[in-house]
């Protein structure tokens, strides 16, 4: 993945993606999901990425990344579901 310190002025249209990249059955009646969660620049590169489990967590790192990547110019968030 590249530095972001790499795009400093250039343009801002970033965005986050998660998308489901597994699904464990916790009981007969409860799954959980493991999602991928990263930050996109304006030309589709991959910058960063966490891998999270359950929608809480997806929820958490997505408003992490959103506060380190701002600056940057986050436009857009996508859940994959």
């Amino acid at each position: 993945m590249k530095n972001a310190q790499a795009y400093k002025g250039e343009s801002m249209a970033w965005k986050i993606v998660s998308k489901i990249v597994d699904t464990y059955e916790l009981s007969p009646s409860d799954t959980q999901h493991e999602y991928i969660v990263y930050v996109q620049d304006d030309v589709g590169a991959n910058i960063a990425a966490r891998t999270v489990y359950g929608m809480k967590n997806r929820t958490e790192v997505t408003k992490e990344l959103i506060s380190e990547y701002s600056e940057y110019g986050i436009v857009k968030i996508e859940h994959e579901d």
